[in-house]
């Protein structure tokens, strides 16, 4: 993993605090979120141990995120854990598996000021990060077994609204593109397989304002 990612996004985030705590009470301040959701798995052809064209059913989406929310930034940084996972259907012989990752993304989200939608904010984000694992579970069919690799970057970008419930308190729902690209899994040193992994999702938030 090159750390690089991981420090510039605690920059990110400790830039965000220069406002200072005079600014905090007013102008925004640090927050925590918690969110989840739908994930869909885009189909993918699997290559390698296991060949043949994988379609997912829509799986969870979980993750937490750290962050500043403060008018001295024209943007808003955050730093985020994310889950997902999606059961593959019948293919390559009747095999059958879960395809799941774990990542670790620096986020940057732009709230737009439209006074006229009272509580809410429509926001565009973009984020760029590190796939911690990526684990494809086959059951069944010719080449059974845990197939992972770890490491590799990824993208996103999302689009949603922000519902100001209290001072303190943001509720929030989005659509999400993830992408960490095409991947090589391996389950031994001779065994492996190549698949792609991207995702189209829904996502509910509630994010407090410390």
């Amino acid at each position: 993993m090159d750390l690089r990612y991981l420090g510039f996004a605690a920059l990110m985030v400790v830039a965000g605090l220069s406002g200072g705590e005079a600014q905090a009470q007013d102008q925004g301040g640090v927050y925590v979120e918690a969110f989840g959701g739908a994930s869909a798995l885009r189909e993918t052809n699997v290559r390698g141990a296991v060949a043949g064209r994988a379609s997912f059913g829509t799986g969870p989406v979980v993750g937490g995120a750290l962050g500043y929310d403060g008018e001295d930034l024209w943007f808003r940084p955050e730093i985020e854990f994310a889950y997902r996972s999606g059961d593959a259907s019948a293919f390559a012989g009747g095999a059958r598996g879960d395809f799941a990752s774990t990542s670790v993304m620096l986020n940057a989200h732009y709230d737009f000021d439209m006074d006229r939608l009272g509580a809410f904010t429509p926001f565009v984000g973009v984020g760029f990060g590190y796939v911690t694992e990526i684990d494809f579970d086959i059951k069944g069919g010719v080449a059974p077994g845990a197939y992972n690799d770890t490491g590799g970057v990824a993208y996103q970008a999302m689009a949603g609204a922000n519902y100001a419930a209290t001072d303190r308190i943001t509720l929030s729902g989005e659509l999400r593109y993830f992408d960490a690209g095409s991947r090589t899994l391996a389950r031994s040193a001779t065994s492996r397989i190549t698949a792609d992994y991207q995702t189209f999702e829904f996502i509910l938030g509630a994010r407090y304002r410390f």
